[in-house]
């Protein structure tokens, strides 16, 4: 009561809400200096209260907007890395089911060419060659299996891929709470209480998704490659957007142009045949005059 009779010193009170100012008059004369309305305060604290709201909820909104890009950025990493890990594994994977089928080819072939030629010596060296390249393939199999094992791979892509399910689910709560608080915004249905619920809602996602713990399975240095990839990804989406808007724009240009094209030779073509309408119309009432003055020269 005290500051809104501090305010009201002259004539008029400005209230600034959303650069809109509404501007109320009062006069001195039927407002005492020690006794405000009740109405009048109600509503100058519901303004208050509006400008109040509108503030909290454009921070809500940037916190909602900033948390929601670093989830997209922990969701590319984690996809970055459980890519790269995939891959590694699906090679090596591959390699090894070659290897063990050529294996299983050739010693079924060796086999036959011993069968066929036991008694032909300048054979044996084809055995030999035959021996060596299985033994060296089965080398590779047992290191490459030795690999995937100390690596973990399996282990590494369950737990990337549970962490990105979570970014997922957190990523989409952002969504739908920033939703939330557009319709309601939108509704006027919003107040401080719901602020405070959707705030409170935000802080607890930003703990869950710190307490998703995927670096175990990512180095500090993909980290960095990672984020160089982050960076060069978001350049090419921006260059992309870039071009479809220049292209767009090129296209909306070209539209006009033809248009205006066409409206202009439309024009020309109405505006000629308009003439030509003119000349056939003088013409006639030529004619008509004509006709009429030799038919009253014969008259007389």
């Amino acid at each position: 009561m005290n500051t809104l009779k501090n305010l009201i010193k002259n004539e008029k009170i400005d209230i600034k809400i959303d650069n809109n100012i509404i501007e109320k008059e009062y006069d001195n004369n039927t407002i005492n200096n020690h006794y405000v309305n009740n109405e009048i305060e109600n509503k100058y604290n519901d303004l208050i209260n509006n400008e109040n709201n509108i503030v909290k909820i454009n921070k809500l909104l940037h916190k909602i907007e900033v948390s929601k890009n670093d989830v997209s950025s922990r969701l590319f990493i984690v996809s970055e890395a459980y890519d790269k890990y995939l891959y590694e594994y699906y090679i090596i994977s591959l390699i090894i089911l070659i290897l063990s089928s050529i294996i299983t080819f050739i010693e079924a072939f060796r086999l036959t060419i011993l069968e066929l030629n036991e008694n032909k010596k300048e054979l044996n060296y084809v055995n030999l060659t035959l021996n060596i390249f299985s033994l060296i393939s089965g080398t590779i199999i047992t290191i490459l299996t030795s690999i995937t094992r100390f690596k973990n791979y399996r282990e590494t892509l369950e737990g990337l891929k549970e962490s990105q399910a979570k970014l997922v689910l957190y990523k989409n709560k952002y969504i739908k709470q920033k939703n939330i608080i557009y319709f309601n915004h939108i509704k006027d249905i919003i107040n401080e209480k719901d602020i405070i619920i959707i705030s409170n809602k935000i802080s607890k996602y930003e703990k869950g998704i710190k307490s998703i713990n995927y670096f175990q399975f990512i180095r500090n240095k993909d980290i960095i490659t990672y984020n160089k990839n982050k960076a060069k990804f978001d350049l090419s989406i921006f260059k992309i957007k870039k071009n479809a808007q220049n292209d767009f724009e090129l296209i909306s240009k070209i539209k006009d142009y033809e248009y205006n094209k066409i409206n202009y030779k439309n024009m020309v073509l109405n505006k000629e045949l308009e003439i030509n309408n003119k000349i056939i119309i003088n013409e006639l009432n030529y004619e008509y005059e004509k006709i009429k003055n030799n038919y009253e020269n014969r008259k007389n």
